[in-house]
């Protein structure tokens, strides 16, 4: 889980640069149409000074804002504060061109969009919410206190109700979108079979540890499992039986260990276990339990009763058994066939194999 978590962040990191290069282009965007608005013939616009001066300072604040967020990482709450200038340029560009007449008013949509895709939903709501108060100003500063009568009132709020379906639509394909992401990005680390971490998922979280170990700072475990004769249990039993004790390992493996170890499957009958933090003695109380929870737990087997499985398993922790994550999984699988030619259904570990 934890693995899949940190895919996540990662994956989250790459959308929020595809986002922020998005925003980029649409910032320009809205400035070219402004600017190519006020070039048309017979179209009303009062004080075109202030809507170039708000387009000059809107365009040096992109420039700056970016050229000083260079080299961090994006973030929403920037992308918000961009969204909040062009905001702040859009309003400054409908009122001159006409106010709730303007052709302009739909730039709005622009930043509606947007932040439904990207910013979630308390973010569009607040921004939909400073719209709707322009909106209404702007109606009130060309029909004062008449806005508030029933015909011209309701009239108003059937002009702005694409802005709010805009919204609501938009952030009802976000959701799907991001919960579409996250079956993906799950699929992706998963094994299909056990619905444990796959290798992928595996390497990624040992990369992430293994500098914190290699330091001397923490210990760093590995268990290497592998299921013994699990060929003859398909042989004499069939492959479903011998998927059911896949499965059965899976679990055992899982409920034997703590929240943040990482269980993959590591091949067809093999499993690997990553403990942070545990020393060599906290690894193999780990490895003891697994050895008697899988022991007691016998498959049930249709017309042929009770099948006992086992598993044999070596055990490496860094830096005490091994120099990097390398050697580490390496003399993990050297005390694993240690465990196999000495009779199987046991735990050896790496330092007691090189003191042999």
């Amino acid at each position: 889980m934890k693995a899949q978590r940190d895919t996540g962040r990662r994956a989250g990191t790459i959308e929020l640069k595809g986002f922020n290069r998005t925003l980029a282009e649409i910032e320009w965007l809205l400035l070219v149409l402004i600017l190519v608005y006020m070039t048309l013939p017979d179209e009303p616009v009062e004080q075109p000074l202030t809507i170039i001066a708000a387009g000059a300072a809107f365009a040096i604040f992109v420039v700056g804002f970016r050229y000083a967020n260079l080299f961090t990482l994006p973030a929403r709450w920037k992308l918000t504060i961009e969204t909040w200038a062009m905001l702040g340029l859009t309003a400054i560009a409908v009122w001159y061109t006409g106010k709730v007449d303007s052709p302009l008013l739909n730039l709005f949509l622009l930043v509606v969009i947007f932040s439904a895709l990207t910013l979630g939903k308390v973010i569009t709501l607040l921004e939909l919410g400073l719209i709707t108060s322009f909106y209404l100003l702007a109606a009130h500063s060309v029909d004062g206190s008449e806005i508030f009568r029933y015909e011209i009132f309701s009239s108003l709020m059937l002009r702005f109700a694409p802005f709010v379906l805009v919204a609501y639509v938009t952030s009802l394909l976000a959701a799907d979108l991001g919960f579409a992401r996250a079956y993906v990005e799950q699929l992706a680390d998963t094994d299909a079979l056990t619905g444990l971490s796959n290798m992928r998922a595996f390497d990624q979280a040992l990369s992430r540890h293994q500098r914190l170990a290699q330091g001397g700072d923490q210990p760093l475990s590995v268990l290497m499992i592998d299921i013994d004769n699990l060929k003859a249990i398909n042989d004499h039993y069939g492959h479903d039986t011998g998927n059911l004790a896949i499965r059965a390992v899976a679990n055992a493996i899982r409920d034997s260990v703590r929240g943040n170890d990482v269980v993959a499957r590591y091949g067809g009958d093999e499993f690997i276990v990553l403990l942070p933090s545990a020393p060599e003695t906290a690894a193999h109380r780990a490895g003891e339990r697994i050895l008697n929870r899988i022991a007691e737990s016998p498959l049930e087997v249709a017309k042929a009763g009770r099948v006992g499985i086992s598993v044999s398993i070596g055990l490496a922790t860094l830096p005490v058994a091994a120099g990097n994550v390398e050697e580490l999984l390496r003399n993990a699988d050297q005390a694993l066939y240690a465990s196999k030619r000495a009779g199987r259904n046991r735990l050896s570990t790496f330092t007691s194999l090189a003191a042999a």
